[in-house]
């Protein structure tokens, strides 16, 4: 999950938390005040009948028309009666059958006024207390609130479809201010992202020199420096060490090569100093690997770079590997998408012989006995030289990882090398805006491919 995402998702989060309160004490505020105003409007409902039993026979005609006209004005589903002293309704209006247990009576008469809700029903029971104890009166209003339970229901659905509305509209601020907000963060990615070398930095706006984007950049920037620093005693120790050892092994191998002249009819002697050359030739190869190694290590845009024909890289590969394993025949095969194609690539021609030397050697000490077949394949956006024998082949963990530095199977542990030449290619294949690729199965054999931009 990004960043951005996260932070939509809190705040609207919050949001929803928050609109959930505010709802639920609206929601309970508006039933507190509906409950309230349909007590007051049964309480002058009860009053009005007490009235009308109290004063109907001594108010003028007019006015006792008037008051029993606004009785016949009922609530919803009304149930309105007098009770007298012994509990027997003396007046009834009522548009509904309802029992009213004598403990509310009694209730009413001890407290004066007694409410109780049953299901959608409110009732009230008001005692008017006369000058004798026969003259005292309970008054009942009971009805169904459907007009005020209606507008809860309305008032719910506003609530939940406002909400709604406000969550999205919250998410989507809460989107557009996450990007706002983390668009330097993407500046300083981006920047980052660029870097191909530690020797490179990233730039740092004054507008965020003194804040925490400012810090990170500072912070990375110094880790880009050590880096560098680190990559540079390392780049210098490997091509020193590799430079300086060649001269002497150059002059070891030319006294091998006049020893073994010299020890012409002594066998023993012959098999040892050919020990001896073989452990050269392998060190001399160790030796160009990682001043390969380091040259690719350098700044891609500072490598000296020729249009060249890579068939002509190819044949220079192939007569290396043929004086370094003399048994093993290789072959060379071309086609093209077009006869006016040419195998043209903008490269380094050191490191590209290099590269394909290391799939012809691979090929010739870890491909069996068949021969080594080389293919270079043009068409109008690549050059493709692919090396593939008849060996083993590779099983699927040991593909995923061949292309690992100093990385050795345990299956290639019995021959020679160094772990270093498959990388090597994939390293010199990048820095020429290439891939290098391998396909291979158990028992089918081995097809290694680099694959590079045909020059402009």
């Amino acid at each position: 999950m990004s960043f951005r995402l996260r932070i939509s998702l809190v705040f609207t989060l919050l949001v929803a938390v928050i609109l959930a309160l505010f709802g639920t004490y609206v929601y309970i505020h508006a039933e507190h005040l509906r409950e309230r105003e349909f007590e007051e409007r049964l309480r002058e409902r009860s009053e009005l009948a007490l009235r009308f039993v109290h004063q109907a026979e001594r108010l003028p005609e007019a006015d006792r028309e008037r008051l029993e006209r606004t009785l016949l004005s009922s609530l919803s589903d009304e149930y309105l009666v007098i009770y007298d002293a012994s509990d027997r309704p003396i007046f009834v209006r009522s548009g509904v059958d309802a029992e009213v247990p004598s403990s509310w009576l009694l209730a009413a008469r001890r407290t004066r006024v007694f409410s109780i809700e049953v299901g959608e029903r409110h009732y009230r029971l008001e005692a008017s207390r006369g000058s004798d104890r026969a003259s005292d009166l309970v008054a009942l209003a009971s009805a169904v609130d459907r007009e005020g339970m209606a507008s809860l229901v309305e008032l719910r659905s506003g609530l939940l479809i406002g909400s709604l509305l406000m969550l999205l509209l919250t998410g989507v601020i809460a989107w557009a201010y996450a990007t706002w907000t983390l668009a330097p963060v993407r500046h300083v990615i981006r920047m980052a992202a660029q870097i191909h070398t530690p020797a490179e930095r990233i730039p740092i706006p004054g507008s965020h020199r003194d804040d925490e984007l400012g810090e990170i950049a500072t912070t990375f920037n110094d880790l880009l420096e050590r880096l560098d620093e680190a990559f540079e005693v390392q780049r210098s120790f490997i091509a020193g060490a590799s430079h300086e050892l060649r001269t002497p092994l150059t002059v070891v191998r030319g006294e091998l090569h006049q020893a073994l002249q010299m020890a012409e009819g002594l066998p023993d002697l012959q098999d040892k100093l050919r020990v001896i050359q073989e452990q050269a030739l392998q060190i001399q190869d160790l030796l160009s690997q990682l001043l390969w190694l380091a040259r690719t290590r350098s700044d891609p845009s500072q490598l000296p770079k020729d249009r060249v024909r890579l068939d002509e890289l190819a044949d220079r590969a192939m007569e290396q590997c043929r004086i370094r394993y003399p048994d093993r025949p290789v072959t060379l095969a071309m086609s093209a998408e077009s006869e006016d194609l040419e195998p043209l690539v903008n490269v380094n021609a050191v490191l590209l012989t290099a590269a394909l030397y290391n799939l012809l050697s691979n090929a010739a000490k870890y491909g069996g006995v068949g021969p080594i077949r080389m293919s270079i394949d043009t068409t109008a956006d690549e050059v493709s030289a692919c090396v593939s024998d008849t060996g083993p082949g590779m099983t699927a963990e040991m593909v995923a990882r061949a292309k690992e530095l100093f990385y050795r199977s345990d299956e290639a542990r019995h021959v020679e090398g160094h772990g270093i030449g498959l990388a090597l290619v994939e390293r010199i294949a990048a820095v020429h805006q290439g891939r290098f690729e391998l396909a291979t199965a158990p028992g089918s054999g081995t097809k290694a491919c680099l694959r590079l931009p045909v020059a402009s």
